[in-house]
């Protein structure tokens, strides 16, 4: 892996900015996820993530994401992907907030270093909320670095996604900056097809009348490849 290469990603993992006036929260997140070829070593894949985001010290369900897909296996380092996605925000003491979300996104292979893997997805996603005329465009980048511990079925696994809102819309969105996920754990793997991941994800979001938020989750997700 080149010195470059390692640059970026220690970069990519660094981007959370730090503000000492944001609102924190605990949260617990959960998915559960599914995607892989629909035939053995077929090039036609499927994907699909269900989510339940738990806010206000994991005492109340926030979010809720239902996203299937469907994808091509270029190469084995290159799948390319699009589907769809249903998000509901619940608000307090007012409406729940509804969104559709086409997607389309490419996942990838970026290489080794110190024992274990990089791989990357870069995500473009059109954002339609109800009651709002606007689309919202914006642009996901997320990197992970995974290195099995030797004799286990474990693996250490560190991440970090970047949201890029691409445009200001009518119901909130603010060009720039957006959010970022950053991402330490562990992976087990019960089966060749089947692994849970555990671990700390600090969430931090810009806000833009307001103090920007620091959500810290506990993140549990069920993995099955196909």
């Amino acid at each position: 892996m080149t010195t470059r290469l390692q640059l970026s990603l220690a970069a990519a993992l660094m981007l959370a900015p730090i503000n000492l006036a944001a609102a924190d929260d605990f949260q617990l997140w959960t998915a559960v996820s599914a995607k892989g070829p629909v035939n053995e070593d077929g090039r036609f894949l499927v994907w699909f993530d269900g989510h339940a985001r738990f806010r206000d010290d994991a005492g109340d369900l926030g979010v809720s994401i239902l996203r299937p897909g469907l994808g091509w296996r270029l190469n084995r380092d290159l799948s390319l992907w699009a589907g769809y996605a249903r998000v509901i925000s619940r608000q307090e003491n007012r409406a729940d907030v509804e969104e559709h979300r086409l997607w389309q996104q490419a996942t990838y292979n970026v290489g080794e270093a110190l024992g274990g893997s990089v791989t990357g997805r870069s995500r473009l996603e059109q954002r339609f909320i109800d009651g709002g005329g606007d689309t919202g465009w914006r642009v996901r980048q997320s990197f992970r670095y995974s290195r099995p511990l030797t004799g286990t079925p474990l693996s250490a696994v560190v991440s970090n996604e970047t949201f890029i809102a691409l445009n200001d819309t009518d119901w909130g969105a603010a060009s720039g900056y957006d959010q970022s996920r950053n991402f330490v754990g562990v992976n087990y793997k019960a089966t060749d097809h089947l692994a849970l991941e555990s671990g700390y994800m600090l969430n931090h979001i810009r806000r833009e009348n307001a103090a920007d938020a620091f959500n810290h989750v506990v993140s549990v997700s069920l993995n099955l490849s196909l």
